[in-house]
């Protein structure tokens, strides 16, 4: 027996070795205050659902009897080719293969003796040959006979795609289809009476696959394309529960034609290279509208956005014909400018926004009223100022419109400047009294965390780990102490992000935090902004700094991948 299935084997004998008094201790020490045991059956497996694997889904067996009941019918099934064959170590290609068909077989076999549905498979496959796809045809088959409700399957080729095998599209039962990397013939026919959700990646398609779709699936709510190919004109029309339409970078697409009363989101991404006309109708219903379009004009835009009066959220990403613009409405809550590099003036006027993000090289927007934002963050890179003393063109006008913007966000309570240039970050506890270090590389952003420090400082440090972090605050600011603690007070190896190895957040590289005395360390290279804080003895009275050392983020991200290869922490699919 090859050593993945050791490893499940004696995952499963350790789990028996428990004592069933042991666990019927554990179950009255939780007895008392169990309330989670009270939820409905279909609400522990929607939030099994969530979980990365079946090892994460057994953990929760500790939680109380019926959750270590409920883990063992879990009908989610996940089988990850590239993770599987890294278990079983270095062995040559063929005999990889077979360990994973072997183990998938295996799988199935075990969740069908015990008379289990299969709510959702999930195949990521990364070696596909022709071989593999007849395995895959039978698994599938296996789980729509099944009754299976949901079917992702990820095939990574760059050649020829995986032909889907007929009798998913026949399926009585199937309620959400994900595919990515397959191959979808025009004549094929279609009959999906449940099908609510359709996410098609990297998927061959045209006109008359998308009319057969929608004529034999009219419960469709979700519909995706993302690098789909084939497709020059995308109509919809006639799906009365639809609710969303994302088309993302879809080579060759010419005109997108949407006509559904009650669409509530649409989100368009496109190439400056690409034009493609969009006909949007939505009667009134759209709530939610982003756009990536390089060839939207400003009077695109305003047709757009005075056919959706009642529009609460609008995100423009790269919208870069987009010049002087105005958005005006009572019901927008959410906002976002980014990356519109030729905008030159965007007049606001949205007197119940929630939310403002702007990222770009200047300051193109203005508010017509006072602002009582709740969450803001504003990038503004880069600012080339020369000095802070010799303002002039458009820095002057630049640093000019940044006044009255903290002008209008002076009611915002809790709202915070950011500042970054090189290694260095200064926080801002509020906005009176601010000023910029003459650095040509400086970002600026004022946000307002909607779970405080914490979440500032996840924020701040996830993907930027400075060496010298300062806050500025009044004397009696219990701030700077509170930032201290936090990353003072953290324990030697945090468990917040055991079970992924690649995305780990900044407290597993933070080596080590010390008070820094600015006037003493003016000459090392960090503090090349330090003639700027003596120019304001105010700033520099009130400025608390930290030198902060950090792990090599590669160093770390390969001893987490040796220790993952030696020791695995997840099995991918459901025992």
């Amino acid at each position: 027996m090859r050593r993945g299935f050791n490893t499940i084997d004696k995952t499963i004998g350790q789990r028996r070795k428990l004592s069933e008094e042991h666990l019927d201790k554990l179950d009255r020490r939780v007895e008392s205050r169990d309330l989670i045991s009270q939820l409905p059956e279909y609400i522990i497996h929607h939030i099994l659902s969530f979980l990365n694997d079946t090892k994460d889904a057994a953990r929760t067996s500790i939680l109380s009897r019926k959750w270590r009941q409920m883990w063992t019918s879990f009908s989610v099934l996940i089988f990850d080719q590239h993770k599987i064959q890294q278990q079983e170590g270095r062995q040559d290609i063929r005999n990889m293969k077979r360990a994973f068909t072997d183990f998938v077989d295996n799988s199935l076999k075990s969740h069908l003796e015990r008379k289990l549905s299969i709510q959702k498979l999930v195949l990521h496959i990364t070696r596909y040959d022709f071989e593999l796809a007849t395995h895959m045809e039978q698994w599938i088959n296996i789980a729509i006979e099944n009754n299976m409700k949901e079917l992702d399957l990820h095939v990574v080729k760059k050649s020829k795609r995986y032909k889907l095998p007929p009798t998913i599209f026949a399926s009585k039962t199937i309620t959400g289809l994900r595919l990515h990397g397959c191959m979808l013939k025009s004549h094929c026919d279609i009959k999906l009476p449940k099908l609510q959700k359709l996410y098609l990646h990297k998927v061959c398609v045209d006109q008359q696959i998308i009319d057969n779709l929608i004529s034999s699936c009219p419960l469709i709510e979700d519909l995706r394309f993302i690098h789909c190919t084939g497709l020059k004109v995308l109509r919809v029309s006639g799906l009365l529960k639809l609710d969303r339409v994302e088309v993302h970078h879809c080579h060759g697409l010419e005109e997108i034609e949407v006509k559904a009363p009650y669409l509530q989101t649409f989100w368009y991404c496109g190439k400056e290279s690409m034009h493609c006309k969009i006909d949007l109708v939505a009667y009134f219903s759209l709530k939610r509208l982003t756009l990536e379009d390089g060839n939207m004009t400003d009077e695109m835009f305003q047709d757009r956005l005075a056919s959706f009066p009642f529009l609460e959220k609008l995100d423009l990403s790269k919208c870069n014909k987009l010049k002087n613009i105005t958005i005006s409405s009572v019901w927008l809550r959410r906002l976002v400018l980014r990356g519109c590099k030729n905008l030159v003036e965007a007049d606001i006027d949205a007197p119940n926004l929630f939310s403002f993000e702007f990222k770009g090289d200047r300051m193109p927007f203005s508010f017509s009223n006072p602002l009582s934002l709740k969450e803001a963050k504003f990038s503004f890179e880069p600012v080339h100022i020369r000095s802070y003393n010799h303002l002039g063109g458009e820095d002057a006008l630049w640093f000019t419109r940044l006044r009255k913007l903290l002008e209008k966000l002076k009611h915002s309570n809790g709202l915070k400047l950011v500042v970054r240039s090189k290694k260095n970050v200064i926080i801002h506890e509020n906005l009176e009294e601010i000023l910029l270090p003459p650095q040509s590389d400086l970002k600026l952003e004022i946000i307002k965390p909607s779970m405080g420090l914490e979440d500032l400082l996840d924020n701040l440090l996830r993907t930027w780990h400075p060496e010298i972090l300062s806050v500025v605050s009044s004397p009696s600011s219990e701030f700077p102490k509170l930032v201290h603690e936090k990353m003072m007070h953290r324990v030697e190896n945090p468990n917040c992000c055991t079970y992924n190895t690649r995305n780990k957040c900044w407290r597993h590289f933070l080596k080590g935090v010390k008070i820094e005395n600015i006037e003493a360390a003016a000459g090392k290279r960090t503090f090349g902004w330090i003639p700027w804080l003596k120019s304001s003895p105010t700033v520099l009275h009130q400025t608390t700094s930290y030198r902060l050392s950090w792990e090599p983020v590669e160093r770390m991200l390969s001893k987490w991948r040796m220790m993952s290869m030696l020791n695995p922490t997840s099995v991918s699919s459901v025992i």
